[in-house]
């Protein structure tokens, strides 16, 4: 059994409820249907949402700031391979990292500036600061 697939049991095991379960991820199908996306693909996205879904549960009972940036580490590849097999240019520019549980970089500005590059950094996130 691979790691992810490992970790995913243990969460899934857990006798304490964990915030994941009440996660939903929606297929656009509108994008499935332009961008060709084969039926494996979609399970494979759909699957690739649920751990990434585990892993911000993760984070969201995490504060070791190791253990975060180690989480958003994993979170970011698997943000890649979601672009990857919706056929999009692997780009962390549109990766929405403000959104990750214990970011304190500030959203409104990053929301403005998604895409072209630039980013606002809080120096005391445990994620993305000094």
């Amino acid at each position: 059994m691979n790691q992810e697939n490992h970790l995913m049991n243990m969460i899934l095991r857990s006798s304490k409820p964990n915030i994941f379960g009440t996660k939903i991820t929606t297929i656009n199908t509108r994008l499935v249907a332009n961008q060709n996306i084969s039926t494996d693909d979609v399970t494979k996205i759909n699957n690739l949402h649920k751990l990434r879904n585990c892993y911000l549960s993760l984070m969201e009972v995490n504060d070791d700031k190791d253990d975060l940036r180690y989480l958003s580490g994993i979170i970011t590849q698997i943000d890649f391979k979601l672009q990857t097999l919706w056929k999009f240019k692997e780009d962390s520019l549109y990766h929405r990292f403000w959104e990750l549980p214990k970011c304190e970089c500030p959203k409104m500005d990053n929301r403005d500036v998604y895409g072209t590059g630039h980013r606002y950094i809080n120096p005391n996130c445990k994620l993305h600061g000094d």
